[in-house]
């Protein structure tokens, strides 16, 4: 379930950040998102976003959250980092790693001018989610995005609208799979309700497996809807981001909403580490709405 999550928010570990630019000051950004299914809640999300004009950095923590806290006691960090070309993303390096009562397991995969070009995990898949169809990582080429970048958004040419366009392409290190955006109508900050009285954006986004998946995963794949999803600028950046998702996945209705979208910070902080959630297994108490 917990996989399933985290590919949901369409969805890795100390780390070198990449070097900053005097020329090019970093802005720092974070948010809070609430995962259901059902109604019912079961996770949440911190993120957070750094951004210069050269280079970003993205850290997400995914943990139980509600009764999330019954169905398991797994914690997900990630974290990646890269380059801007004319705004758009240039992966350099991933890290994912998760942490339960049965330890803590990492994968990082590394990147090549955008492409990715090594992948070492220390997760081996149980057999029902072996794949047929095994992705050969020199093949992917430059352009894709991880499942946790993938949530944000380059606006190429300024407008909200750049958000839900075209086609977008997603490998994780064992799965690869599209992403077609459709973007709808532009919603005024008084016609929503989300956290952040800021524009938002409808798209449906269609998920369709490429290779890597399972073979229930790929025959199932047809089956579901699209996903609708508003999204809304990070503040007066070039990016924007879900205020909300909802989708069908195999375990039922899954969504995804902000409760705090993107709120700027003075100083950067550092990437979440698995470290600090290694040991962290007995529930809190369950989180509000």
């Amino acid at each position: 379930m917990r996989r399933a999550l985290s590919l949901f928010i369409i969805g890795s570990l100390a780390l070198a950040t990449p070097g900053r630019s005097a020329d090019a000051p970093s802005r720092y950004f974070s948010a809070e998102y609430r995962i259901y299914a059902g109604g019912i809640l079961l996770s949440k999300v911190e993120l957070q976003l750094d951004l210069s004009s050269v280079s970003y950095r993205v850290s997400a923590h995914i943990a139980p959250a509600g009764l999330g806290h019954i169905a398991s006691n797994s914690h997900v960090v990630a974290t990646s980092y890269g380059g801007l070309d004319a705004g758009e993303f240039v992966p350099q390096h991933l890290d994912l790693s998760w942490a339960n009562d049965e330890g803590i397991k990492s994968s990082w995969m590394r990147y090549k001018d955008g492409a990715p070009i090594e992948f070492v995990s220390g997760y081996a898949l149980p057999p029902e989610g072996q794949s047929d169809t095994k992705v050969d990582i020199d093949s992917i080429g430059a352009g894709t995005t991880d499942p946790f970048l993938a949530m944000l958004a380059p606006l190429t040419t300024g407008k909200l609208v750049d958000a839900c366009q075209g086609e977008q392409q997603i490998f994780d290190g064992r799965r690869h799979a599209s992403l077609t955006l459709i973007a709808g109508q532009e919603l005024a900050p008084s016609e929503h309700d989300y956290p952040s009285q800021i524009a938002a954006l409808t798209c449906k986004v269609v998920w369709a497996p490429i290779a890597g998946y399972s073979k229930r995963s790929m025959a199932r794949a047809a089956e579901f809807p699209p996903v609708e999803a508003h999204y809304g600028r990070i503040q007066d950046t070039q990016f924007a981001a879900p205020l909300e998702m909802r989708g069908e996945t195999r375990y039922g209705a899954l969504s995804i909403y902000a409760v705090r979208f993107f709120t700027e910070t003075p100083i950067q902080a550092a990437p979440f580490d698995i470290q600090d959630y290694a040991y962290d297994f007995e529930p809190d108490e369950l989180d509000e709405d």
